[in-house]
């Protein structure tokens, strides 16, 4: 029950982790590029601004996104992304604008909390007792820096969240069978994890083949969240292109998924 589940609604193909849809108060999904109006390296339902791609398909893509979710937010909520493990309430995020974090949490009903990613992997929690939530982009460096440690922290400081009484869902981002990195990255990650090896493959030649998924199911796990209450990971976004964004297998420019969670 913890493998994502996707959905179509008028085109738009929705991703959803089954724990997170057992909480009767949370809306939330994952977006594939499938269902919108964007064209070129953004075809066809990029849900980020980037250099190049006109802000009204931004905006008709996003309608249709949270059509196809079930949102109507009164407010959304996101960060300036950085690769960091910094964590924000959509509270500190003024209405329009973005400040620099990697992971947004609220209490607050009707407000959205999203993350955009491209590959790095997108993770949704929600706290079922103070009703809680929070998205957050979790990349190489952030998940090395401890952002999802650090999220689950907050939650806790902020809300008076329980680790054990906390779900999340893991989205679309590239696998452990496809994210190849140097020598370089792993120290930090041989710091923070004694079992490192467990989600890390040598290749020779100083190359190296990280399972991210992995290593933030450990992180959350090692910061109180029970394994059964983790998902699994989700699809492989460098493998399928005709449904994914992905950075490392397109380059610049190309377009970004989105991952949002609310309550209502």
């Amino acid at each position: 029950m913890s493998h994502l589940q996707n959905r179509e609604s008028d085109g738009v193909e929705v991703f959803r982790s089954p724990l997170l849809e057992a909480l009767p108060f949370i809306r939330h999904g994952f977006s594939t590029r499938r269902g919108g109006v964007s064209e070129g390296p953004y075809h066809s339902l990029n849900l980020g601004q980037a250099a190049g791609e006109e802000p009204d398909r931004v905006r008709e893509n996003r309608r249709r996104f949270f059509e196809a979710v079930g949102m109507a937010p009164a407010r959304l909520a996101e960060v300036h992304q950085v690769h960091g493990a910094g964590v924000v309430a959509a509270d500190d995020v003024p209405e329009g604008e973005r400040v620099s974090a990697d992971a947004v949490v609220t209490v607050e009903p009707g407000v959205v909390v999203a993350v955009q990613t491209a590959d790095c992997l997108p993770v949704l929690i929600a706290d079922s007792k103070r009703r809680a939530v929070a998205a957050v982009h979790a990349g190489r460096k952030g998940i090395a820096a401890g952002v999802l440690a650090a999220a689950v922290r907050q939650m806790g400081e902020r809300f008076g969240s329980r680790p054990g009484d906390l779900f999340a869902g893991l989205g679309p981002a590239i696998s452990g069978l496809c994210y190849e990195v140097g020598e370089e990255c792993l120290p930090p990650f041989r710091m923070r994890y004694r079992d490192w090896r467990d989600f890390t493959v040598p290749l020779g030649r100083g190359k190296w083949l990280l399972d991210l998924p992995e290593a933030s199911r450990r992180q959350l796990a090692a910061a109180g969240v029970p394994a059964g209450q983790i998902g699994l990971p989700g699809p492989c976004t460098f493998s399928e292109s005709a449904r994914f964004f992905s950075y490392r297998r397109d380059g610049a420019p190309t377009g970004r998924l989105w991952a949002v969670i609310g309550m209502f």
